[in-house]
C-alpha cells in the first residue's frame, strides 16, 4: 500500500480532551466553542444563567492539557504541572480569565485552574508551576457555580493580548570583523586638517584613514613609510589595536571610532566626502550614466547614483541623485559596529550641489517607508562588505553581515511608516519646504514630481516581491536627454 499521511496519537488525546471539556460543560449548563486557530488558547466558554437559561454575555477562556500518561507527581490525591513561559506571559496579559483543564481523555477524568488564582505573584510567576488538587478541582458539574463567579462583569470588556509570536528582527548594525593589528601614532605640529592636507599634497598625492588629536597624528599606517610622515614632529610608536578598541575610556573610545570611521571613508575609490552634509555619496560616473552597487543576497543592487529629468523640460537632466550614507561607529557588548543612516544627495552635474537639494530631501522625508530605509540599508551593507579586486587594494577594515536579534513579539510590517514629524532634529528640518505645504508645491519648486522620487525609493524593491519599476536613469537613455556635461566637462571631471 502507498504511503499515506496519517494522525499522530496525540493528536486524537488533544481532541478527545476537547470533546471531554465540550462534554463537561453542556453537563454544567454552559456552552463551550472551540476555536479553528490555536495560540494559547483552546477556545471559550459562554456561560448560562442555571435558572433562566439566558446566555449571560459572560466568558472564559480555556486552554486544554490533555494526557493519556500521567501528569508529573501524579499521585490519587494530586499532581503538578510547569507552564511554559511563553504562555503563562499570554495568559497573564490580559484582563480576560483564563481557565486550564487538565485531563485523562480516556478515563473521562478532568480537573481545572484559573491562571490568576494559581500566579498571584512574581515569586509564584517566576516558578511557573501550578498545584492541581485532584480532589477540590475536579471539571464536573458541580464547577458550574465556580465559573460563574470566575467571569469579568458585562462592563468591563474582554481582553487579552495576541499570542508571542518570535520574530527575527535585522538591525542596521554592520559588525566590524576584521581591522588593521597596530595603531601608529606621533606628535605633530598640525592642529588644522586643510593645513596638514595641504602639507600632504606637496607629497604628490591625498593620504586617508588619518586623524588629528591632542597634537598627535594617528592612523593604521605605518606613519614611517608613507606620505603621513611629512605630518610627524617626533618618533612614531607603535601601539596594539586591542589597546584602543577594547578600552574602556570614552575619550579613547571616541578616538578610535573617530579613526575607524576616516579610515572606512579612504577605502572605497567610488564614494566621495560630503563635508557640508556629513556623509559620503557616490560619485558621478565619467558619462554621467546610471551606476548600480550593493549586488548580494536577496538584492540585485540598485541604483546608486543617475540621472532625472525635468518636470518642465522632459528632455533635459533637471538633476542627478547620488545615494549617500551616515555612519557612527560604536562598541557594544564589546563588539565595534559601524551603524548605517541611508541618505541622499543631489547634484546638477554629478558634482555642483543642486539648488533645490533641501526641497528634494523634504519631499523624500514625507515618502519614506519602511521597506526603502530596509533596501537601501540591504544596499549599503552589501557594498561595504564586498571584497578587494585586481584593481582596488584591500580594505583595511572588514565587515560582517547586518546584525540580527531575536525577539518574542512579532511585528506588524504594516505598522512601519515614517517617523513623527515631530520627532525629526530641527536643523535636519528645511524651513523653506514649509511644513504646511503639500507634497506636490515642494517638488513643484524643485522642478521633480512625486513619481520620480517614488522611482528612487522604490528602486530594487522588485528583489523583494514588488512589482518592478523602470530606474530613472533607463528613462534618461531611453529619452536621449541633453545633459548638463554637453558643455561643462571640466565638472563632470571633478566629479568623478
Amino acid at each position: 500500500m502507498a504511503d499515506r499521511k496519517t494522525v499522530t496519537r496525540q493528536t486524537f488525546i488533544g481532541e478527545k480532551g476537547i470533546a471531554l471539556i465540550e462534554r463537561r460543560c453542556l453537563e454544567m449548563g454552559h456552552l463551550f466553542h472551540p476555536r479553528r486557530v490555536d495560540h494559547g488558547i483552546d477556545g471559550h466558554i459562554d456561560l448560562v444563567d442555571p435558572d433562566s437559561r439566558a446566555v449571560l454575555n459572560l466568558t472564559l477562556l480555556v486552554q486544554s492539557k490533555a494526557q493519556d500518561r500521567r501528569f508529573s507527581g501524579e499521585t490519587d490525591d494530586g499532581f503538578h504541572y510547569l507552564c511554559d513561559q511563553r504562555d503563562l506571559d499570554h495568559w497573564l496579559s490580559g484582563n480576560s480569565p483564563v481557565i486550564l483543564v487538565f485531563s485523562h481523555p480516556e478515563s473521562h477524568e478532568a480537573w481545572w485552574v484559573e491562571v490568576k488564582a494559581a500566579f498571584p505573584d512574581a515569586v509564584s510567576r517566576a516558578a511557573r508551576r501550578v498545584d492541581i488538587d485532584k480532589h477540590t478541582q475536579r471539571f464536573d458539574r458541580d464547577a458550574a457555580q465556580a465559573l460563574l463567579r470566575l467571569a469579568m462583569p458585562q462592563t468591563t470588556g474582554l481582553y487579552l493580548r495576541p499570542a508571542p509570536i518570535t520574530e527575527v528582527l535585522t538591525t542596521n548594525l554592520l559588525p566590524v570583523i576584521e581591522m588593521p593589528p597596530t595603531v601608529h601614532l606621533a606628535p605633530t605640529a598640525f592642529t588644522d586638517y586643510r593645513a596638514a592636507g595641504g602639507a600632504l599634497e606637496t607629497q604628490g598625492r591625498r593620504e586617508s584613514g588619518w586623524i588629528l588629536r591632542d597634537n598627535l597624528v594617528l592612523s593604521f599606517h605605518d606613519l614611517r613609510n608613507s606620505p603621513l610622515r611629512v605630518l610627524c614632529d617626533g618618533d612614531p610608536e607603535r601601539h596594539e589595536t586591542r589597546e584602543w578598541a577594547d578600552s574602556e575610556d570614552l575619550d579613547t573610545q571616541h578616538r578610535f571610532a573617530d579613526l575607524l570611521s576616516r579610515t572606512v571613508q579612504g577605502s572605497y575609490p567610488e564614494l566621495r566626502w560630503h563635508k557640508n552634509r556629513k556623509h559620503m555619496h557616490f560619485r558621478a560616473t565619467s558619462h554621467l550614466g546610471p551606476r548600480k552597487a550593493g549586488k548580494g543576497p536577496g538584492s540585485r543592487g540598485r541604483t546608486v547614483f543617475g540621472p532625472h529629468t525635468s518636470k518642465s523640460d522632459l528632455q533635459r537632466v533637471g538633476y542627478y541623485h547620488h545615494a549617500a550614507l551616515r555612519t557612527r561607529f560604536r562598541r557594544l557588548d564589546g563588539v565595534w559596529y559601524c551603524q548605517l543612516e541611508p541618505d541622499y544627495c543631489f547634484t546638477t552635474d554629478g558634482y555642483t550641489e543642486y539648488p533645490f537639494a533641501d526641497r528634494l530631501l523634504a519631499g523624500i522625508k514625507r515618502l519614506d517607508r519602511h521597506p526603502a530605509v530596509r533596501g537601501w540599508t540591504r544596499m549599503w551593507a552589501n557594498y561595504l562588505r564586498q571584497d578587494a579586486d585586481l584593481f582596488t587594494e584591500a580594505r583595511p577594515v572588514r565587515f560582517g553581515e547586518l546584525a540580527t536579534m531575536t525577539v518574542e513579539r512579532g511585528i506588524d510590517d504594516l505598522l512601519w511608516g515614517p517617523a513623527p514629524s515631530g520627532a525629526a532634529p530641527e536643523d535636519d528640518q528645511d524651513p523653506s519646504a514649509g511644513g504646511q505645504e503639500s507634497l506636490d508645491a515642494v517638488l513643484a519648486a524643485a522642478d521633480a514630481d512625486t513619481q520620480d522620487l517614488l522611482s528612487l525609493l522604490q528602486d530594487g524593491e522588485s528583489d523583494e516581491g514588488a512589482p518592478r519599476r523602470r530606474s530613472p536613469g533607463s528613462k534618461a537613455r531611453s529619452a536621449g536627454l541633453r545633459t548638463p556635461r554637453q558643455g561643462r566637462a571640466s565638472g563632470a571631471r571633478r566629479g568623478r
